[in-house]
């Protein structure tokens, strides 16, 4: 069953309340984590952390439910394309 990355997603990654949480790959799941749960040791592939996707946010207003729902197609490209 193939995972997508969707507006939710992002939406756990900015509301969360971790320090410098990222939204990771991890065994075929996206979840959101903290900094400490974002080493090589764990396996993890990061995929965008909060500070990265408010700078991919509009800036001259609010964002809006359509902004992440954007984002978050750009990203799942993004991953599916990494097999090549």
């Amino acid at each position: 069953m193939p995972t997508h990355v969707t507006a939710a997603d992002l939406r756990e990654l900015l509301d969360s309340p971790l320090d410098d949480p990222a939204l990771v790959l991890d065994e075929g799941l996206f979840r959101v984590v903290g900094a400490e749960d974002t080493t090589d040791r764990n396996r993890t592939f990061v995929v965008l952390t909060r500070e990265q996707l408010r700078e991919q946010l509009p800036q001259d207003r609010e964002y809006t439910d359509s902004d992440l729902e954007i984002q978050a197609g750009a990203l799942d490209s993004a991953v599916a394309n990494l097999g090549g």
